[in-house]
């Protein structure tokens, strides 16, 4: 019984690993340099992250995924709102106060997703602004000079643009980050474990053939 506890064991660890990786892909039509205007442009750069898009881009899911996201900092007065339409809904409001969390990104939690468009459920709203989600002007996506439109990534990064008049288009109202992972295992790590049930259980079905118990006694 202990060898085919082992083996159990090793199927198991066979199959964690092979969990699917879930991405978003991001689509968009054009890649505009990051103004100067924003004051995180620095540490964007230092990501790779030089571009963005707006108006018209997309973020699908490619399949359920849990996405946990990161407060990397803001600049603005108008207390500037995050809120995801998710299971749980994830929130956050910033002070008015410029803070830049970068170096040490502040946790939101993480929620799951269901495979398909982001529009509508990663949103930005403002006291006195205007509200944006995926896909409208005022919500940013950041992107890498050499970052082709249609390419699945696991991290993302994105930005608010809260004025509702004379729009400055810097992005840095608040900027989040966002991390990709697979809501449940992929098919074949089901089957791998279902396989290591089912061996334990032909297992235990021959040893009482053979007239022993499962404790390893000899019975007649």
């Amino acid at each position: 019984m202990k060898k085919s506890f082992k083996s159990l064991a090793l199927l198991l660890a066979v199959a964690a690993p092979a969990s699917a990786q879930a991405a978003a892909i991001v689509s968009f039509d054009n890649k505009t340099s990051i103004s100067d205007n924003n004051n995180f442009k620095s540490q964007l750069a230092a990501l790779g992250l030089t571009k963005y898009d707006t108006t018209g881009a997309s973020i699908i899911l490619d399949a359920n995924s849990i996405i946990t996201f990161y407060l990397m900092g803001s600049e603005s007065s108008l207390n500037d709102t995050f809120s995801t339409v998710s299971a749980p809904v994830l929130g956050t409001t910033e002070s008015g106060s410029f803070q830049n969390n970068f170096g040490a990104p502040i946790p939101l939690g993480s929620a799951s997703f269901g495979a398909g468009s982001l529009a509508g459920k990663l949103n930005f709203s403002a006291i006195g602004g205007k509200s944006a989600t995926v896909g409208q002007n005022g919500f940013g996506i950041f992107l890498s000079n050499s970052q082709t439109s249609g390419s699945a990534v696991s991290t993302f990064y994105f930005g608010y643009d809260d004025e509702l008049r004379d729009p400055d288009k810097d992005y840095d109202d608040m900027i989040i980050r966002a991390t990709v992972t697979s809501a449940v295992p992929e098919p074949q790590t089901w089957m791998l474990m279902m396989a290591g049930f089912g061996f334990i259980g032909g297992s235990m079905r021959a040893r009482r053939r053979q007239g022993i118990s499962p404790l390893g006694l000899t019975y007649a």
